[in-house]
């Protein structure tokens, strides 16, 4: 699993917007990633869906609802190729809707 975590932290450096964080697992399947706010995970999912990537919003893992800003996303089954791919396509689903927000993409 290190190749397709390393795959997964190098994409999000690279396609990712400098104003999100993320974890960088030392074991396990899944990276959580954490946006601005101002972005709901949730509804940004169909969004995701058209450009062929999925993801578990963060507020699935919170009893009070918190989370709408996070994501947890997962490498344990996808190749290296695809995880760079999908994170490349989730990372340009995340600018523009941060573009049209107006929110600050670093």
């Amino acid at each position: 699993y290190k190749v397709r975590r390393d795959a997964m932290l190098e994409s999000l450096d690279e396609h990712f917007p400098a104003t999100a964080q993320w974890t960088k697992p030392g074991g396990g399947f899944y990276v959580w990633v954490t946006l601005p706010p101002e972005i709901d995970t949730t509804a940004l999912m169909p969004k995701a869906i058209v450009a062929k990537v999925a993801y578990v919003p963060g507020n699935a893992f919170y009893a009070d609802g918190l989370g709408s800003w996070s994501m947890r996303l997962s490498y344990c089954h996808p190749t290296p190729e695809r995880i760079r791919d999908g994170v490349k396509a989730l990372g340009g689903v995340i600018k523009q809707e941060m573009q049209r927000r107006g929110t600050a993409l670093n």
